[in-house]
C-alpha cells in the first residue's frame, strides 16, 4: 500500500467513525460498548452494542447501495425491504431500531449467537414449519422486490463450475443449457418465497423459538430450494431421521401433484446446489486465496458424483464426459 492509499484509508476511517458516532448519538446508543465481528463473505461488518444495564443490539455496517463497494445479494436496502416483508408474514426477523441507508447503518434486535445447529429434531421441525408458512402464506410472493431465482446472483454463480472445475469457460452457455434441459424434463415446480441461504448459521435459536437473519437475497424460487439448503447443509451432516421427518412435515399439506414435483425436484436442486458450491470453492481458492472451504470439497464432490448417476441429470453428465474426453 503506497502513501496515497494509506491516506485514503485513514480518511475513510475518520469519516466512518464520525458518521457512526453521529448515528449512535441519534439512536440513543452513544455510550454503549462496541464489539466488532465479521459474520459473512460480504463487505458488511457487524458489531454488538452493549449498554451498562446489559441491553444489547446488533449494528450492521454496509456500503450503501449507491456505493461501488456494494455487493449484489448483500445490499443493505434490500435487507430492510425484506425485513419488512418477512415481518408482514408473521416471521421472526430482527426489529429495526434505527437506520441510515445513505451511509449504510442499521441497528437491530440482538438474536444472540446460538443457531439451530446441533439443536436436534425440534429445531429443524420449527425451521420446516417456517418454510411451510413461506410457501403457503397468500402474500408471500406478493412483493415487487422479489426477483426470480433464475435471475439471482446465486443461480448465475453456477458459472463457476465450468470455469473452475471443468476449466473451460467456453462451456458456460452449454452448461446452463444443460440445466435448462434438466428442468424442462421435470414436472412443473411450484414457486415459493425463498430465503436462498436457509441454513443453520442463519437460523437463530431463541429459547425454543427461531429467528431468521441474512434474508436480503430472498427471491421467488422453486419451492424445494430452501429445504434442500436446510437439510443438505455442506457444513454439517444432518441425521437421516431429521431429514426424513422434515420432508414428511413439509409435504403433509401438498396434493399429489405437488408431492410428485417435490420428489422430482429435490435431488435436482440438491445437485445444482452442490455444483454451485463446488464451483465457488474452487473460485475462492484459485482467485481469492481462500483455502478454508476446501475442507468441504472432497465429501461434497463424492455426493455430487453419486447424484450425477440419476437419469434426470443425463444432460449434465453428458456435458461433463464430453469435456473430459
Amino acid at each position: 500500500m503506497n502513501r496515497i492509499e494509506k491516506l485514503q484509508c485513514l480518511y475513510t476511517l475518520i469519516v466512518v467513525n464520525n458518521e457512526l458516532k453521529h448515528f449512535l448519538n441519534n439512536s440513543g446508543w452513544d455510550n454503549s460498548n462496541i464489539q466488532w465481528f465479521s459474520a459473512d463473505w460480504s463487505p458488511r461488518d457487524y458489531a454488538r452494542l452493549t449498554k451498562d444495564a446489559g441491553t444489547s443490539a446488533i449494528l450492521l455496517k454496509s456500503p450503501p447501495d449507491h456505493s461501488p463497494d456494494s455487493m449484489i445479494g448483500h445490499q443493505i436496502g434490500k435487507w430492510v425491504l425484506m425485513n419488512h416483508h418477512f415481518k408482514s408474514l408473521g416471521l421472526n426477523v430482527p426489529t429495526i431500531l434505527a437506520q441510515d441507508l445513505q451511509i449504510g447503518f442499521v441497528l437491530m434486535d440482538d438474536f444472540g449467537n446460538e443457531t439451530i445447529a446441533d439443536k436436534g429434531m425440534q429445531a429443524y421441525l420449527k425451521a420446516t414449519d417456517i418454510l411451510i408458512t413461506m410457501r403457503d402464506h397468500p402474500d408471500a410472493l406478493n412483493n415487487k422486490n422479489l426477483i426470480r431465482y433464475e435471475d439471482t446472483h446465486v443461480y448465475k454463480a453456477l458459472r463457476f463450475y465450468p470455469q473452475y472445475v471443468l476449466k473451460d469457460a467456453t462451456k458456460t452457455d452449454d452448461w446452463f443449457a444443460a440445466w435448462d434441459a434438466v428442468h424442462h424434463n421435470l414436472p412443473l415446480c411450484p414457486r415459493a418465497l425463498t430465503h436462498i441461504d436457509y441454513a443453520a448459521q442463519n437460523l437463530m435459536w431463541l429459547g425454543g423459538e427461531m429467528g431468521i437473519i441474512d434474508f436480503q437475497a430472498a427471491c421467488n424460487g422453486p419451492f424445494v430450494y430452501d429445504i434442500v439448503n436446510l437439510l443438505e447443509d455442506i457444513r454439517r451432516d444432518i441425521p437421516d431421521d431429521i431429514k426424513q421427518t422434515c420432508k414428511q412435515r413439509y409435504c403433509e399439506l401438498l396434493d399429489d401433484t405437488d408431492k410428485t414435483a417435490f420428489d422430482a425436484w429435490y435431488p435436482v436442486i440438491t445437485a445444482q446446489f452442490y455444483a454451485r458450491i463446488l464451483g465457488q470453492i474452487q473460485f475462492l481458492a484459485q482467485e481469492k486465496g481462500r483455502s478454508d472451504l476446501m475442507q468441504y470439497h472432497d465429501d461434497l464432490f463424492k455426493k455430487w458424483e453419486k447424484l450425477l448417476l440419476l437419469p434426470e441429470l443425463n444432460p449434465i453428465l453428458r456435458l461433463i464426459k464430453e469435456n473430459n474426453d
